[in-house]
């Protein structure tokens, strides 16, 4: 198989996109909503009120077309080579959650990027 091919890239680069915008979009909605909470009789409405959230709603349907999107990229692509691409969505959630929640990122965090970055690049060389 031809893993290096433009449209195996293009559709492991939109499964990675519609994968971190699902999991900012779902984390945006859940702050939203609020904690779940810790009695048992009140989980059915927190479920209610994030399944109904316009943003977690469009979160979950983004994580549907990454899924739709995966599997036109392994057709068309090695699994060994489009899956290690898979570690940047770790990166750029990482990086997006202090930008749009003001998440504090310790630097240990940074370090193990670092390493998925390294092994992304070893991964992806022929």
């Amino acid at each position: 198989m031809d893993k290096t091919s433009p449209s195996a890239l293009l559709f492991i680069l939109l499964t990675l996109a519609f994968t971190v915008v699902g999991q900012l979009l779902v984390k945006r909605g859940i702050i939203e909503v609020g904690s779940n909470p810790s009695q048992l009789d009140l989980l059915p409405r927190f479920i209610w009120q994030a399944l109904t959230n316009w943003k977690v709603i469009a979160g979950l349907a983004a994580a549907v077309i990454a899924a739709l999107s995966w599997m036109v990229a392994v057709s068309r692509s090695d699994l060994s080579f489009a899956y290690p691409f898979m570690g940047l969505a770790i990166v750029l959630v990482l990086a997006l959650s202090g930008v749009l929640f003001r998440e504090q990122i310790p630097f240990t965090r940074w370090i193990g990027v670092l390493v998925v970055c390294l092994g992304i690049f070893i991964a992806s060389r022929p």
